[in-house]
């Protein structure tokens, strides 16, 4: 039996709202077997895109807080040196099996403020959950954001990158622990919009070799956890990188970006024969969506479906693969175009769950 009903519905993460009680209300409204916890960005700077996974390295002062602007890693400041030392010792105590070495990474404050509330009213607002989703920004993406003393990206310097890739490690396996003690299968979404950026002009020394190995490092240790793993991505990119990857779902803007993986058919067909899944993200994040019903968005995947199928995709193991969901995050819209957003998500799945 498969660890995930097809058809089921699930988001992204963000959410516009100012309070926890009125994100976890949508959520359980739109999907209530497979619920999201909120990161209301909108609420909380902590909890921004960005920043929101590297608060340990923010606190222990190894990136610098600088007004209005990303966390930098300045190896020029004072003590930056053994700050660092003292987040490897973490590191490895920590990886090492030592409890005690978790409380520099513990997911708490305002930056967690959801995760929080999704944890302690679960059983008030999910109680048809079958399973639990999280989600944690992607290496890529935040390590492109993140610049260090000379402006720049750290993921380009190896040695920032993998303080980096270790920090957001162990945040992945403590969100999976604590989703864990729910009592429910827990899939968890690497966010990593930027692998859009592999193979392009503007970045010719991004690797996908790179891109991968940093991925790779967060899928294993939530493996480890026992969790299954997807890597989303709300832009165009070379799928292949994520069909190569050991993943249990792939996430994709299936409304504008399609034809791409419609041209790669090939290698979704080998991922899906190999058990892999897909989030089919065909509700726009957008005023799009205000033109489109259930009926709308089915109607457009099943010309995709039909599409795929005659470049070799079987359209029945496609669709015993696919859960639905909102094409991105919702964090910067306005309150009732999200509600709208989720309402759609809801309906495409009722119309098709058994």
């Amino acid at each position: 039996m498969s660890w995930l009903q097809s058809h089921r519905a699930t988001g992204i993460g963000s959410l516009p709202y100012q309070d926890e009680a009125a994100a976890l209300a949508v959520i359980a409204k739109a999907m209530p077997y497979w619920p999201h916890w909120p990161q209301l960005p909108a609420k909380m700077p902590e909890q921004g895109f960005v920043v929101q996974y590297v608060q340990p390295l923010i606190k222990l002062g190894v990136l610098s807080l600088i007004p209005l602007k990303d966390p930098v890693f300045d190896r020029l400041a004072s003590g930056w040196t053994d700050k660092t030392a003292e987040f490897f010792e973490q590191y490895m105590a920590f990886m090492s099996g030592d409890n005690g070495a978790a409380g520099g990474f513990a997911l708490t404050g305002e930056a967690f403020a959801g995760l929080d509330a999704f944890i302690s009213h679960f059983d008030r607002y999910f109680p048809r959950a079958e399973g639990v989703k999280g989600h944690i920004s992607g290496p890529l993406t935040v390590g492109l954001q993140i610049k260090d003393e000379r402006g720049r990206a750290c993921f380009y310097d190896e040695s920032l990158r993998d303080i980096l890739v270790k920090c957001l490690a162990v945040q992945a396996a403590l969100e999976a622990r604590r989703l864990k003690a729910l009592g429910l299968p827990v899939l968890i979404f690497i966010d990593d919009p930027g692998l859009f950026l592999i193979n392009t002009s503007t970045h010719i020394t991004l690797t996908k070799e790179a891109a991968a190995a940093a991925l790779t490092a967060l899928i294993n240790i939530l493996h480890r956890e026992g969790v299954r793993v997807g890597v989303h991505t709300c832009a165009g990119i070379d799928w292949s990188i994520l069909f190569e990857l050991p993943l249990d779902m792939i996430s994709f803007d299936a409304y504008h970006y399609f034809t791409g993986m419609a041209l790669q058919a090939e290698g979704l067909a080998g991922y899906l024969q190999q058990g892999g899944k897909l989030a089919w993200g065909l509700i726009p994040t957008s005023e799009e969506a205000w033109q489109e019903t259930p009926a709308t968005i089915l109607d457009r995947f099943g010309g995709q479906a039909a599409e795929l199928a005659k470049r070799g995709v079987d359209p029945a193991v496609l669709k015993r693969n696919i859960i639905w969901t909102p094409s991105c995050g919702t964090g910067t819209l306005p309150y009732d175009l999200a509600g709208h957003i989720y309402d759609l998500t809801a309906g495409v799945a009722a119309r098709l769950s058994v």
